[in-house]
């Protein structure tokens, strides 16, 4: 499903405010919702026909828990447009972290289907990439792993800029500790994954991270496990704490604004070898998690907007 697809569709909602959260999910679901919901309407009125109120009771309690389930689900879908772009000028907030291709937009597009267990709970399906194997989730846990960009970019981009503008008086050091201020940063509402997989201030840290490693990367040194993006979550490890405290230090160090990363300018086009090569090593980390294949794609993108690594 593409991303225009997606994008017109959560631009032009089909539904309304007004909705019920039982239609807004195509008509097979408000059919099989609906179905539901007569048939425990049915078991109220005859259990009160016979004076079993407690029955009564208890399917009603079903029906209120289900419109609950429902309205919520609403709130989750309405959530979504909103970060995927819908409602904020088409600025796309989910971070490359965030995997909503393989069940967030088949579902919310009305591809999904709602079904019942046992208890009568919402189950939620989508068929998976391979077309034969559905993907099954709970209404809590679509925003588990939801990871949005707020003003963490701001912020950091911010203390980068203190640092330039620092960098112009001789003598003097910082005025401020860089490792407590980019911990601070990376710590918050899991900003990190971001950090990991985002462009910031215009620079991907796994671009960087591959291109300054490739001949460790290629020798076996670095594993393909110490590629994965949660290997850098910087509770047990420190390579994403010194890439972005050491880009403020070297704004602090250097008069020129075009930061190096070992001789190389940032904004250095790549040789039609090294194009290959790193795109040999990018392709490795494709391999290992959807999230790497978003911040790849958008890699991709940015080269061939600019030509640029």
């Amino acid at each position: 499903m593409s991303d225009k697809e997606a994008r017109k569709y959560f631009e032009n909602m089909p539904y309304g405010k007004d909705a019920k959260s039982s239609e807004i999910h195509g008509k097979q679901n408000q059919q099989i919702i609906n179905q539901m919901v007569s048939g425990l309407m049915k078991k109220y009125d005859e259990s009160m026909a016979v004076g079993d109120k407690g029955a009564a009771g208890s399917y009603s309690g079903v029906i209120k828990n289900i419109a609950k389930s429902l309205d919520s689900l609403k709130l989750i879908k309405e959530q979504f447009a909103t970060y995927y772009g819908g409602g904020t000028g088409g600025k796309k907030l989910f971070s490359n972290w965030t995997n909503i291709n393989e069940f967030d937009i088949p579902f919310f597009l009305e591809k999904g289907q709602i079904a019942f267990d046992d208890q009568l709970q919402p189950i939620l399906n989508v068929m998976g990439p391979d077309g034969k194997t559905p993907i099954t989730k709970r209404i809590q846990d679509i925003t588990q792993d939801w990871v949005v960009r707020g003003t963490e970019e701001n912020e950091y981009m911010k203390i980068q800029q203190d640092a330039v503008k620092q960098s112009n008086t001789v003598g003097q050091p910082l005025d401020f500790d860089v490792d407590w201020a980019v911990d601070n940063i990376l710590a918050t509402n899991d900003a990190w994954k971001s950090f990991v997989s985002d462009k910031i201030g215009g620079r991907y840290f796994l671009q960087d991270y591959i291109m300054e490693n490739q001949d460790k990367i290629q020798s076996g040194e670095i594993s393909d496990e110490m590629l994965h993006p949660t290997s850098f979550n910087p509770e047990f490890d420190t390579r994403l704490h010194k890439y972005y405290s050491t880009r403020i230090r070297d704004a602090f160090n250097v008069k020129s604004n075009e930061v190096s990363i070992k001789g190389k300018s940032a904004n250095k086009t790549l040789s039609d070898s090294e194009r290959m090569e790193a795109d040999e090593l990018i392709s490795r980390l494709k391999t290992t998690d959807e999230v790497t294949h978003a911040t790849q794609t958008a890699v991709n993108e940015e080269r061939e907007r600019h030509g640029k690594i």
